[in-house]
């Protein structure tokens, strides 16, 4: 246990303030990354505070961690932002689980979710675990007497108990009389007492919850041991027999499917022109359902390789030859897939949802290709670490890669090839594309018509971006920030396009017709 309960508890109380200081009315730009540091922060400062020291490989985690809380301030794009939020907050679980050890690298499924289980149980039971332990006493001269804080913490505790009961029975007095109500609003605001009441009130709980969480991190309750990721988790029930008659049924029907994309799909627009579909109409449908495939394939070699039972040299070459056989097929799909994502691409514009797929697919190839190589050599529990670099990797990719201004240029692009550019998708974009748009903008070999709706959406921008001056300074942004700047500083440019307010929102006329300037976003 602890040495000093009592910088627990200010160290968990000064974090769950600062969360309402950051976020209270208050978006999660530069706020959720500061929140993050501060969590960092404390929990360093309590170890080091304890004696406890984190191994390298925490530290190594914590730069992750703050990396992609930091995209926060950086990107506005929304997928970018969640999987960068999710990996950020798993991350920190996960690194309250190994601070003292790092043996998340040999964790297998099983161990991440029983100690992502462990944290959050902590969380939970970790407070009142403490609170009950009998408070240390220090010696003085000798003697066992209380610290001053001993005396101090009990009237802090009394006074918070005491403003929620006193805040009650100040609002039903003061509705039995008007000039007693008159004297408590001239000092308090009581329509604001329930907003911090329950600020109060979840300030204490996520107080509680982070005790718990750094109390599992510094003093776990027992000194955890390395895993062995080879080492099966569970009792393997099913023959090798069931198991090869599965994985060769999927494998046979896979082929077949193969089969057929190598004669049509891979075949070009003669061949595929014989079965009655245009080209784009057979590539249009299948992309997202060929990847599920590939997920649902992966789960399932994971299931088999799990529960299966190989006792003979017979069964453990037959599992290994049929599982690299299953993703050998599977690789062939995720090929036929993106070559039907790239087909719909060419034809339909580039879009979120196929960036983000065009991003997966090669992400979860990578895994597959590691998930062979792992088979053969006979270290299949690294899996779990496998999934864990492939999510990394995807979500590094989304915030590198700046996905609104990629689909900027390649739509672009498009336009400079001759095809038409969609001015109502750019208006959806969020502010990391404006550098992008502008820089195309200025482009001089760019046709006359794409130019111009660059210069409509420029036009829409500048009145649709409210300038981020006036937010909090919790809710910066720098891409925001960046487009503001941009946008004002290059106004000029485009001051012939005029759009206009029309039921409380911007449009701008275009092509004999017009075209919304909202933001609201689509995807397809």
């Amino acid at each position: 246990m602890p040495k000093k309960q009592r910088w627990f508890w200010l160290a968990a109380l000064v974090a769950a303030w600062c969360f309402d200081f950051l976020f209270w009315n208050k978006s999660a730009n530069l706020s959720y990354f500061i929140w993050v540091v501060v969590l960092l922060g404390a929990g360093y400062l309590l170890a080091w505070h304890e004696g406890k020291h984190p191994h390298w490989r925490s530290i190594l985690l914590t730069v992750l961690i703050v990396a992609f809380a930091s995209v926060m301030v950086l990107r506005s794009e929304e997928m970018t932002r969640v999987v960068s939020v999710l990996l950020s907050l798993a991350g920190m679980i996960l690194l309250a689980a190994t601070f003292l050890d790092g043996h998340w690298p040999w964790f297998r499924l099983r161990d991440y979710v029983v100690e992502f289980t462990k944290v959050i149980g902590s969380g939970f039971s970790g407070a009142a675990l403490l609170a009950a332990q009998k408070k240390n006493a220090v010696e003085v001269d000798g003697a066992h007497a209380k610290s001053r804080w001993s005396r101090v913490w009990p009237i802090l505790r009394g006074i918070l108990i005491a403003l929620p009961v006193v805040a009650v029975f100040a609002v039903l007095l003061s509705a039995a009389d008007q000039v007693f109500a008159d004297w408590i609003k001239n000092i308090f605001n009581l329509e604001e007492i329930p907003e911090y009441l329950f600020r109060l009130f979840y300030i204490l709980i996520i107080a509680g919850f982070l005790v718990g969480v750094y109390l599992k991190a510094i003093h776990p309750a027992k000194e955890a041991q390395k895993p062995s990721p080879n080492t099966p988790w569970m009792k393997t029930f099913l023959g090798w027999t069931e198991s090869g008659i599965v994985l060769a049924a999927v494998n046979l029907l896979f082929i077949v499917f193969v089969v057929i994309q190598v004669r049509y799909l891979f075949g070009g627009t003669v061949n595929i022109n014989e079965t009655g579909y245009t080209y784009a109409e057979y590539a249009r449908k299948g992309f997202s359902e060929l990847v599920a495939v590939a997920v649902l394939s992966i789960g399932l070699y994971m299931l088999l390789t799990t529960i299966t039972r190989v006792e003979t040299r017979f069964a453990k070459t037959g599992l290994t030859a049929l599982s690299v056989l299953l993703m050998a097929n599977v690789l062939v799909m995720l090929a036929s897939s993106l070559q039907r994502l790239m087909l719909y691409e060419q034809a339909y514009d580039f879009s979120r949802l196929r960036t983000y797929t065009h991003l997966f697919i090669y992400w979860l190839a990578a895994l597959i290709l590691t998930l062979v190589v792992l088979e053969l050599l006979k270290r299949r529990g690294h899996t779990a670490l496998a999934l864990v670099i492939a999510a990394i990797g995807f979500g590094a990719s989304l915030a590198i890669l700046n996905v609104d201004g990629f689909i900027v240029n390649r739509n672009v692009q498009r336009a400079a090839d001759g095809e038409e550019l969609d001015l109502a998708y750019l208006n959806t974009l969020s502010t990391d594309a404006v550098p992008e748009l502008l820089a195309n903008y200025s482009d001089p070999d760019l046709p006359l018509e794409a130019v111009h709706k660059l210069g409509a959406a420029l036009a829409c921008r500048e009145e649709t971006t409210n300038d981020p001056s006036a937010q909090p300074w919790q809710s910066f942004n720098f891409s925001q920030s960046r487009a503001y700047r941009l946008l004002q500083e290059n106004a000029d440019q485009w001051s012939q396009f005029d759009p206009y307010l029309k039921n409380n929102e911007w449009w701008i006329a275009m092509d004999g017709g017009e075209i919304s300037c909202s933001t609201y976003d689509y995807m397809d």
